[in-house]
């Protein structure tokens, strides 16, 4: 029989690394990147609230024209949609993570957003990111924890609500389309 090994503790994830240029470079340009393509959804669902308020607003217009009513009655359950979506996007979700003084970090915690950090005094939060600042394996993993959260919430909030948005807003042009080209062949 052989003896019992006991597991080794696991090492932490960037426990050997060390901190250079190309690290620094790299965590970075990911880091703007997410930011950019954050502002980009922002703009994207700008564009959608504010078509979708001006056709809104022309369509109910229409609506007591014979010719048209049908088309503004399609149209207008799919813009309202697609502008509901796009406010949902561009709407701030997160929710406060508070972290008591002695406890452990909790998961999912991330230093480097407001909206975690705010919830602590001002001198633990220093007193913290001093800490994270004493060794490059904590500044990186630190920064990808950052990079991940930025990346996990345009996936499941923004860019979702983006996409619903968009495809309401394309329905309805489409249906009320074929409606109108329907009318037009009678």
């Amino acid at each position: 029989m052989q003896a019992s090994k006991k597991p080794r503790p696991a090492k932490p994830a960037f426990a050997g690394i060390k901190g250079r240029n190309a690290a620094d470079v790299f965590l970075r340009t990911a880091q703007q990147h997410h930011v950019q393509v954050s502002v980009m959804a922002d703009v994207k669902a700008n564009i959608i609230i504010t078509a979708s308020s001006i056709v809104l607003t022309l369509a109910l217009n229409r609506m007591d024209d014979p010719g048209y009513r049908k088309s503004v009655v399609l149209l207008v359950p799919f813009l309202t949609l697609a502008l509901l979506f796009a406010i949902v996007a561009v709407l701030p979700k997160h929710r406060p993570l508070h972290w008591a003084a002695g406890a452990p970090k909790p998961p999912g915690f991330n230093l480097l957003f407001f909206g975690h950090f705010a919830t602590l005094p001002k001198q633990r939060f220093l007193h913290e990111m001093a800490e994270v600042l004493k060794s490059d394996a904590a500044m990186y993993e630190t920064a990808c924890e950052d990079i991940y959260g930025i990346g996990y919430y345009l996936a499941q909030y923004k860019y979702r609500f983006l996409r619903w948005s968009y495809a309401f807003f394309l329905a309805g042009f489409l249906l009320a389309a074929g409606a109108q080209g329907l009318r037009l062949l009678d």
